[in-house]
């Protein structure tokens, strides 16, 4: 039952997917980021609620990472995300689950970011606080060398949950933008304070994107 149900939400998702329109903006921002890292790796930041969007928006264009978490929902969001053409990396960000594979996991995910393949992490997952961007992504940054690439994907028209993250799913026929930051490097040798630094300028920029 679990397989069917898997292929069935990938049903909806890939109907939905086919509706979309999308208007890309700041797409000079994704050319500049692939130029910093020496074979071309990036990482996008995105808040939670509009992975929908952001992941619509780049199926089937390249293999990017998905980090996905090892739960029923995980499997899921794994399964759809390989059929949408990106490479499912299971693990977790939550602490009490690091045992389950949280941390090879993240290595996996650096090892491959180091080969060339860029991925994207919901910064402000699994659950929350709302539009708040945790360690994660920058940590990833600086053990990688590649930059952070904030994008947001904006639906016209969406359904949104009653959750922390307010998620949305666009509406059939939607038209989603989706706009791109500029990159932002973390340095090697960051200590913590530069972190926290790091992880305020993504929810500064992401947010900026969002009101502009």
């Amino acid at each position: 039952m679990h397989k069917i149900l898997q292929h069935l939400v990938w049903y909806i998702v890939k109907s939905l997917i086919w509706t979309y329109r999308f208007e890309v903006q700041g797409k000079e921002h994704q050319e500049a980021a692939r130029k910093v890292h020496p074979k071309g790796s990036f990482i996008f930041a995105v808040w939670h609620e509009q992975v929908v969007g952001v992941m619509a928006a780049h199926a089937w264009t390249e293999p990017y990472l998905a980090l996905a978490s090892r739960s029923k929902d995980g499997d899921y969001a794994a399964f759809v995300s390989q059929k949408m053409g990106f490479i499912s990396v299971r693990g977790s960000s939550r602490k009490k689950q690091v045992d389950k594979g949280g941390k090879e996991a993240m290595q996996e995910y650096i090892q491959k970011m180091n080969q060339g393949i860029c991925g994207g992490i919901t910064v402000d997952g699994p659950k929350g606080p709302r539009q708040a961007c945790k360690a994660g992504v920058v940590l990833i940054a600086k053990e990688t060398g590649a930059p952070i690439l904030p994008v947001i994907g904006l639906p016209l028209r969406y359904w949104e949950f009653n959750s922390w993250d307010r998620f949305k799913i666009p509406k059939p026929f939607s038209r989603i933008v989706i706009r791109y930051g500029a990159p932002i490097s973390v340095k090697s040798d960051s200590d913590q304070l530069s972190v926290e630094e790091s992880c305020q300028e993504v929810t500064k920029t992401l947010k900026n994107l969002h009101n502009n």
